[in-house]
Formats: structure tokens, sequence, C-alpha cells
């Protein structure tokens, strides 16, 4: 089986949101990460990928909030608070955190991938 190849340069993801923010996008000798924040019809989603790793495996943790019970500019205010947060390493925890404190469901997970072609 064949590793799927993502390419997250390509700008066409934002085709299938209704909005589509990327929070922070880079790489280094180690790894490639991108983080971003998508809305769809159901649900606002924060994302975090590494990928491009010397271990070959890639990851993504995610949390997902329901928009049922979200404002008309909740995206925008989650963005602006994740975008102004100084410490970006924790992002993914202190979003979490600030959800349960204001009392908001939310599901999250993880995934790890392994790229036996690497």
């Amino acid at each position: 089986m064949r590793q799927l190849k993502l390419n997250f340069g390509d700008n066409t993801l934002s085709d299938h949101y209704l909005a589509y923010k990327v929070l922070d996008k880079g790489k280094n000798k180690l790894c490639s990460w991108l983080d971003s924040l998508s809305e769809d019809n159901q649900k606002i989603s924060y994302n975090e990928f590494i990928y491009n790793t010397k271990e070959c495996i890639d990851y993504e943790n995610w949390v997902h909030i329901n928009k049922n019970v979200l404002g008309k500019s909740a995206f925008t205010w989650i963005y602006m608070y994740l975008k102004n947060l100084k410490k970006k390493s924790d992002r993914l925890e202190k979003l979490k955190n600030i959800l349960n404190d204001v009392g908001i469901s939310f599901e999250e997970g993880n995934w790890q991938s392994i790229n036996k072609d690497c």
C-alpha cells in the first residue's frame, strides 16, 4: 500500500470549506508543519499537522467544534485568539482549555501514519 502524499502548498484546500486560514506553516531539517483553522457547514476545526519527518511518520492533532452552539462570528474569534497566542507550541491545549472554560463542547483526536516508502 502506498502512502497518500499531501501537498499543503496547494491552496485548493480552501475550496472545500466555508472558511480556511493557515495559522502557521514551515519546515526545518527535522520536519514540516501546518497549523490551520477551517469551517464547513457542521463544524469549525483546528488542525496541527507534522509531516516529512525523518522517522517517516506523519502526525495530526485536531479539535472539532460543533457550529450549532456557536454564533456567526465564532470562526473569526477563534482565529484571532489562536493567531495572537504568544507561545505557538501549545495552541491546541490553550484552545481546549478556553472551550472548556466557557462550556463549549468539542471532539478531539489525533492520527499517525507511517510512510513505508520513505
